[in-house]
């Protein structure tokens, strides 16, 4: 094996080890006595929260707006929508929202290039709290 054909395997197989082992369960709402979890996967926070799409997408609207972020967008989808927003530093945050069932849904929120575990759990814990309280 030529020293190109092996430094591409061991790439290969570097990048395929961190795109499998990053994944890690974190609590997100100490106010649920962590009853909810959610897994910080490849800088982004994901979590699953029983409601519909509609509710959903309305408390992460009005959560992203208590919070002091700047919405810059939506896209939508027949089974998801994404919201995109900015906060100060001009780091955008995407939160994307799918439908999983007719009563669950699996929010995505990354922020930056390289993430931020404790700033997208304060979002989803605002967003629980929203869905929560309806």
């Amino acid at each position: 094996m030529t020293n190109s054909h092996l430094s591409t395997s061991l790439i290969a197989i570097i990048a395929s080890i961190l795109l499998t082992a990053c994944q890690t369960d974190v609590s997100v709402n100490p106010k649920q006595k962590n009853t909810v979890t959610a897994q910080y996967q490849l800088n982004s926070l994901v979590s699953e929260i029983e409601t519909d799409l509609d509710n959903a997408f309305r408390a992460s609207i009005q959560a992203l707006d208590m919070l002091g972020y700047f919405r810059t967008g939506e896209a939508y989808k027949d089974e998801s929508v994404t919201i995109f927003s900015r906060k100060v530093g001009d780091e955008q945050i995407v939160l994307k929202i799918t439908q999983i069932s007719v009563e669950k849904v699996q929010i995505q929120i990354r922020i930056g290039i390289f993430g931020s575990l404790p700033e997208s759990q304060t979002i989803l814990s605002e967003i629980q709290d929203i869905i929560l309280s309806q």
